[in-house]
């Protein structure tokens, strides 16, 4: 208690000093526990978006991996045709070619997610539990069903109309409720309107649905045996995949905090080594009442240790709640939470922060607690 009354009152002799050495650290924390948040969101997103999927196979033309959005559609229709036969001689309930189409800008208010289903294909079949809140499920040939968020961001309803191009126009069909999940912000359209859009025949991917008893590791791997040139992913590799793909981007995001962290890992270095170099008198006063070196040490290191623990803690909750504030705009527009402080990302945040007033502090403690006794009543 008596040493860390020492510390607090050196600190609040120097206030202004130790506050803009607090709010040095406090931006840096909160900037990595920002862009990791990301992170954290996305992975939770992903896999609750993954364990909401019907079909429990992806197939992909060989060398993808992932997700299909956005992939370019290159199953020719010739693969299909085999994929189609493979599953039927397989008994999967059903093979479904699907293509995705993006119109529209960064913006979640005015971009349209499309995606492409064989005519007569329900959405229940893959995505579980869809229900139409007005007008129909399945959408016919020149109709559209669309998400429960996308209808009520951009003011679609029944007989609205979606132009896929200037001269390819499908008319609202149906409205679906609200599930919370990917599929709010889809429009489904059928697969042959988005070829004619996009000027092909392929698909971007099939997805196989499983009949009951079936398992989906020995299903996938019978397809790409009885399919050249094709790999079919089951959802647990997806999510492996996913999960290699975020700690990647984790570890880009925190290269870019480092910055940050580096700067307020010098600023606590500043501070303690400026606080030494004044106080330098005192440690001989101290050494000659009998203080001992480990003492001088602890009491300069706790210094770093206490400004880089408080401001970690205030970065931290400023982190959350810059979280907290863009969950409020991706949920209002996209139906998602995209960011997340998990505890696993506040005790990485706070030993990040304590393994930078160590480092900061170690040196100054070690330089304070080895100036002789002599020379330090020396000094002026």
């Amino acid at each position: 208690m008596e040493l860390f009354l020492l510390v607090l009152r050196n600190l609040l002799a120097r206030p202004v000093r130790s506050l803009l050495t607090l709010l040095g650290v406090l931006v840096a924390t909160a900037s990595m526990v920002l862009f990791l948040s990301f992170g954290e969101g996305l992975r939770r997103a992903l896999f609750q978006e993954l364990s909401r999927v019907g079909p429990a196979i992806q197939v992909v033309p060989e060398g993808a991996e992932g997700f299909v959005f956005g992939a370019l559609p290159e199953i020719p229709p010739e693969t299909l045709k085999a994929l189609e036969e493979a599953g039927r001689a397989l008994g999967v309930r059903a093979v479904v070619p699907t293509l995705f189409l993006t119109r529209g800008g960064f913006d979640p208010s005015t971009s349209f997610l499309f995606q492409g289903l064989p005519e007569g294909t329900p959405p229940d079949l893959l995505y579980p539990g869809l229900k139409a809140k007005e007008g129909r499920l399945t959408p016919s040939e020149k109709g559209a069903v669309v998400g429960a968020k996308v209808a009520e961001r951009s003011g679609l309803a029944l007989g609205s109309v979606l132009r896929l191009t200037p001269r390819l126009e499908l008319r609202v069909e149906g409205v679906l409720e609200a599930t919370g999940g990917l599929a709010d912000n889809l429009i489904f359209v059928p697969l042959r309107a988005i070829q004619e859009a996009l000027g092909t025949e392929n698909v971007t991917a099939v997805l196989v649905a499983l009949s009951p008893g079936q398992k989906a590791e020995a299903v996938a791997r019978a397809l790409e045996e009885a399919v050249p040139g094709v790999k079919a992913q089951t959802t647990s590799e997806v999510m492996r995949f996913a999960e290699r793909a975020l700690r990647i981007s984790d570890l880009v995001r925190f290269g870019i905090s480092l910055v940050a962290l580096v700067v307020g890992g010098l600023l606590v270095a500043n501070t303690v080594t400026m606080s030494v170099y004044e106080r330098v008198r005192e440690f001989g006063v101290m050494r000659a009442l009998g203080a001992r070196r480990g003492f001088i040490f602890r009491l300069v290191l706790l210094e770093a240790l206490l400004i880089a623990l408080l401001g970690g803690a205030l970065g931290l909750g400023l982190g959350a709640l810059g979280a907290f504030a863009i969950n409020l705009y991706t949920l209002d527009q996209v139906g998602l939470a995209l960011s997340a402080v998990t505890g696993r990302l506040a005790l990485f945040a706070l030993g990040v922060a304590l393994g930078l007033g160590l480092t900061a502090g170690l040196l100054p403690a070690y330089h304070a607690s080895r100036i002789p006794v002599v020379e330090a009543l020396g000094r002026v």
